[in-house]
């Protein structure tokens, strides 16, 4: 599990390229990586959702920056902002699971975020 996270961590950061202003976006997913990586090793419920609200944060920033790679083309930024919004709601599901004292089930949710990844990195980077 660990080693997914760290592969998921250096692959956002190294996906850095599509962003509007390319050092606040790779601020941003490099934050959302970070914290991805710290809420997966949360000893506590407490520390999983201190860590996995600034990756929402971080996220919810990044949903609102267009790619410079796109060039100010607009016709595929709804779905960017969709994929985004997936993730968001995938990490308040493990918030919430966190909430209720449930931290092995919202660690185990984190795993579908590699998918969204994937998928919508082959769509939009």
């Amino acid at each position: 599990m660990k080693k997914f996270f760290v592969f998921m961590g250096l692959a956002v950061f190294a996906s850095s390229t599509f962003a509007t202003n390319p050092i606040n976006l790779r601020d941003e997913m490099m934050i959302m990586s970070q914290r991805l990586v710290l809420a997966s090793k949360a000893s506590s419920s407490e520390e999983f959702q201190n860590n996995i609200s600034a990756f929402i944060n971080a996220a919810e920033h990044s949903k609102v920056t267009m790619p410079t790679k796109w060039n100010g083309d607009q016709s595929q930024f709804p779905g960017y902002q969709q994929g985004i919004q997936k993730v968001i709601d995938v990490a308040t599901e493990a918030s919430n699971l966190a909430k209720e004292g449930k931290l092995d089930a919202a660690k185990t949710k984190l795993y579908e975020m590699a998918e969204l990844r994937q998928m919508y990195h082959k769509l939009y980077k």
